[in-house]
């Protein structure tokens, strides 16, 4: 298995992974039906990096990090969202690989503090994010603006 930054050849994967996301989450719309525009932009622009796990030529996991910089303390932090394992590869080590290279990126960016939001029900994710270090910091609000 390796990790990488995703490319624009990923796309069709990629959105497999979001459409199985959102499946799993019993969200509203498909990303593969509204996220290509945004996704080719990400990837042009180059400044939010979506890293995957791929395994035998065939995406099993990823993770979008945003860059924030930060001004009240003068550096970057990360943010983390969209981390997602296919259900066939859970409990091999991808999330683990993905999370070990979002890891090494941040040290060598110098980048100090990683957010990642997530969904009060999905506790397995929330012990695997505990396993890496994950505390539980303050609380998140939603605004809906339309």
């Amino acid at each position: 298995m390796t990790i990488r930054f995703a490319t624009i050849s990923d796309e069709k994967q990629i959105f497999e992974l979001f459409d199985e996301c959102t499946n799993y989450l019993h969200s509203e719309g498909k990303p593969s039906k509204i996220g290509k525009g945004v996704f080719r932009k990400i990837i042009k622009q180059g400044e939010v990096k979506i890293f995957v796990a791929q395994d035998k030529g065939k995406l099993v996991g990823l993770a979008t990090f945003y860059l924030i910089p930060n001004i009240r303390h003068g550096w970057n932090r990360g943010l983390i969202e969209d981390f997602f394992v296919t259900q066939s590869m859970r409990q091999h080590g991808v999330g683990t690989s993905i999370f070990k290279a979002i890891k090494k990126y941040c040290i060598k960016n110098n980048i100090k503090v990683v957010k990642l939001d997530s969904a009060v029900h999905l506790l397995a994710a929330h012990k695997f994010y505990e396993k890496h270090g994950g505390v539980i910091y303050g609380q998140t609000f939603r605004f809906v603006m339309f």
